[in-house]
């Protein structure tokens, strides 16, 4: 009991964070265990003053039949029985040890509910020092998991496999801008050509009609020899 006790108010805030999972039910978890623990130290503090009381009353009454057959021992030896008073005697010696252990047992077990008082005192000032600072524990474990979760984020951001991903997206809109700009530029070259060779395309045509008016009247009169 008091090892465990000693082992619990030894612990640190520290040894607590590490061990946080869910930091609300983790400090939750721990504060319920302290609890437990106290009314442990509790209930064994009261099982000892009743074993101290105990042997302390076993003490007194030891102490007061040594004192009686004392008394007897000198009535015997008085009324001229050295027997008796010699078995009185010895009846004595045998509860004066009695008391005495009795009561070096009654001062143990009140040493016990000393020290049991003590690290009582110590957990329940622990226990309330960490009932104070839990809102600041909690805030310090939140602020840990969103500085880890920011932290896995960036990682996975910064990975070979999501620099690949964003250069192929790169890659493929280069070509389409790559596409629709070779067809915007083929349509407007295409325009271009039209207005450059319109003048060339107007004498040809002129020279074409020409030919077919020269060659009409030769048809003609073939015709109409026939």
């Amino acid at each position: 009991m008091l090892k465990r006790m000693r082992d619990i108010v030894a612990a640190t805030v520290n040894e607590v964070l590490d061990s946080l999972e869910d930091p609300r039910m983790m400090v939750k978890q721990y504060l319920r265990n302290v609890e437990g623990e106290i009314r442990k130290a509790k209930d064994a503090i009261i099982r000892h003053q009743v074993m101290a009381d105990r042997f302390e009353r076993h003490a007194e009454e030891a102490f007061q039949l040594a004192a009686r057959r004392r008394m007897q021992a000198e009535q015997a030896l008085d009324a001229g029985e050295e027997d008796l008073a010699r078995k009185a005697l010895s009846e004595m010696k045998h509860w004066e040890k009695r008391a005495e252990q009795y009561r070096q047992d009654a001062d143990k077990a009140a040493e016990q509910v000393r020290e049991l008082k003590e690290q009582l005192s110590q957990l329940e000032k622990k226990y309330q020092e960490l009932r104070d600072r839990k809102n600041a524990l909690l805030a310090r474990a939140n602020a840990a998991k969103t500085k880890k979760r920011i932290h896995t984020t960036l990682h996975r951001i910064d990975s070979e496999s999501a620099i690949k991903g964003f250069e192929r997206m790169e890659e493929r809109i280069l070509q389409m801008e790559i596409q629709a700009n070779a067809y915007a530029g083929g349509e407007a070259k295409s325009a271009e050509g039209r207005l450059a060779y319109a003048d060339e395309v107007e004498k040809e045509l002129e020279k074409l009609r020409a030919r077919r008016s020269e060659s009409q009247p030769a048809d003609e009169v073939e015709g109409a020899g026939n």
